[in-house]
């Protein structure tokens, strides 16, 4: 066990480092600031992957018309990315 003096040089040492560098303080804490590849896939970038694949086999099969809608909906989606929907 650390005597009181020890323990206020670590808490001045990190308050310092917290101060000076605070996603060094994070990952040195154990919390990373990035979010994890399952976070980062949400429902929402999930439907534009999708679109832009139906989009471009639209094109390769021919179907201009659908190439475009669905181009234009998936960049609606991104467009519209920070839009909250809030069930009632």
């Amino acid at each position: 066990m650390l005597d009181r003096d020890e323990r206020r040089r670590l808490d001045e040492i990190e308050r310092h480092l917290t101060g000076d560098d605070p996603g060094l303080a994070e990952r040195m804490n154990g919390r990373a600031s990035h979010p994890s590849f399952r976070g980062a896939l949400r429902p929402r970038t999930a439907l534009v992957v999708f679109t832009y694949t139906c989009a471009a086999l639209c094109l390769l099969l021919g179907e201009g018309g659908g190439f475009f809608l669905g181009v234009a909906l998936a960049t609606a989606l991104i467009a519209l990315h920070d839009w909250r929907v809030y069930a009632v």
